[in-house]
């Protein structure tokens, strides 16, 4: 039975918790780092499909195709991982027939709560941790350099470690429960509700100075860009990322194929 104290604890953690880009020049040692993968590994699954890679290269990530912090001591990268599921049904004299959009959604969900149970713990030991997204279109460079075979699918890279207690990142913003949270149905949101969500957001992005801190813009390709980084929000920032990003070279689909998927 939890007590309260221990809840409070659980809480502070979850909502406390933000990316860390700065770490202290401290070691992860191999204790502490493989304690946090146990606990990710507890997470709830589908059936267990996934898995990870680890290493304290930055040499490795680089030429796997993703930039890390630099201060980082340790990286990962999260896999959707048929081909271990594959080997057990031949053990049992089973052949694989499942239908692969459905396992690799089941394989995202297992990822997902692994890294986000993982995540927590890593908190809890006062480490800190950052994700890198685009680790699904670097999958060639990814299997080249960790030597990944078919069927296993990066979804998500990460870098933990000690906190730098200089960077002071501030907790950023969500929606407000009521416009992501519904009961019973859907809530079909109004005007009224986006402008809503859109202040909490933007305000409280706005106010950290989060996107003049770095002078990180998504740049227009298209039109003129008319919006200073004074005035340049988290609305303004996720739209145009959604709007023309990763348009060029090949799409997910086709490297999900190439790494051995059957899509139709």
């Amino acid at each position: 039975m939890t007590d309260s104290s221990t809840a409070d604890i659980v809480f502070r953690v979850i909502h406390n918790r933000r990316s860390v880009r700065k770490y202290l020049d401290k070691e992860v040692s191999n204790e502490i780092l493989f304690k946090i993968l146990e606990a990710g590994f507890r997470a709830p699954f589908a059936a267990q499909l996934c898995s990870a890679i680890y290493t304290r290269s930055r040499e490795k990530m680089k030429e796997a195709g993703i930039s890390v912090y630099s201060t980082a001591p340790v990286h990962l990268i999260f896999f959707i991982d048929f081909c271990r599921l594959e080997k057990i049904m031949t053990h049992r004299s089973h052949e694989y027939g499942y239908d692969d959009m459905m396992a690799i959604w089941l394989g995202m969900q297992d990822v997902s709560l692994m890294i986000e149970n993982l995540t927590i713990a890593a908190e809890s030991l006062g480490l800190g941790s950052v994700l890198y997204g685009l680790a699904p279109l670097k999958a060639d460079s990814i299997a080249k350099t960790f030597k990944v075979p078919k069927r296993v699918f990066p979804v998500v890279g990460m870098s933990i470690g000690y906190p730098d207690p200089s960077e002071n990142t501030e907790i950023r913003p969500r929606f407000p429960l009521e416009m992501a949270a519904f009961e019973d149905e859907y809530r079909n949101h109004t005007d009224e509700d986006v402008k809503a969500c859109m202040k909490v957001m933007d305000e409280g992005y706005i106010a950290q100075g989060y996107y003049i801190k770095d002078r990180t813009k998504v740049e227009l390709v298209d039109k003129e860009d008319t919006i200073g980084f004074d005035k340049y929000s988290w609305s303004e920032h996720i739209s145009r990322k959604f709007r023309s990003a990763f348009r060029s070279g090949d799409p997910l689909l086709d490297i999900l194929r190439r790494h051995g998927f059957d899509l139709k």
